[in-house]
């Protein structure tokens, strides 16, 4: 409601301004041709333009407030920056929050589409280069590698997805690094922190 009042009380003040601006401008033209005939004194055309001027800026600035004033009216109305799903609320209806506020108002995920980061052997990698290197595998190249995704009780995802790419450092601890892989996911069927196998097709054995 501050806000409300604040951008209302700008916009009035433009029109107060916009219409001092009609009769200090009317003023200085008539003034112009005054003053080449000498009607007037230099000093009454000078005070003249002074007064137009002034007029003119006085409405820049209350044009420059209600920008500001509308600006902050927006910041009342918290708009999410992306669309998906939205958690719970971290704040209650209510709680003041400011510019700079540490926690959330909450969490929202993007899942359509979801990005799914599976770990793999890197003594796998090796083993599937080698075969490659010697013939055995044709490999798809990692751009073309298909995905297929099964849920935690073996049941298979209805939609295939695409290698985004493969990790450059291997974890030492567990000697597997991390693929990345999008899947659409238009019912939301897939969920974050979700456990799921995915098998990547990676090459081929002909024949």
């Amino acid at each position: 409601v501050l806000y409300q009042a604040t951008y209302d009380r700008t916009k009035a003040e433009l029109k107060k301004a916009e219409s001092r601006l009609i009769p200090a401008k009317s003023k200085h033209e008539r003034h112009k041709v005054l003053i080449e005939s000498k009607a007037i004194s230099q000093q009454e055309f000078d005070n003249t333009e002074a007064e137009y001027f002034t007029a003119e800026a006085e409405i820049q600035a209350c044009k420059a407030a209600v920008e500001t004033a509308r600006i902050n009216l927006e910041y009342t109305k918290v708009v999410a920056p992306i669309s998906g799903r939205i958690g719970k609320s971290h704040v209650t209806v209510g709680a003041l929050v400011t510019a700079n506020h540490l926690l959330p108002l909450s969490i929202i995920q993007q899942i359509d589409p979801i990005f799914v980061d599976v770990t793999q052997s890197s003594a796998d990698f090796l083993r599937l280069r080698r075969s490659i290197l010697e013939g055995l595998v044709k490999s798809n190249g990692e751009k073309e590698a298909k995905v297929k995704l099964s849920y935690e009780d073996g049941s298979p995802y209805s939609q295939d997805g695409k290698l985004q790419f493969r990790d450059v450092s291997v974890e030492q601890s567990t000697g597997s690094y991390v693929l990345r892989i999008v899947f659409p996911n238009p019912d939301s069927a897939l969920l974050p922190g979700m456990y799921v196998r995915a098998l990547v097709e990676e090459g081929i054995v002909e024949d």
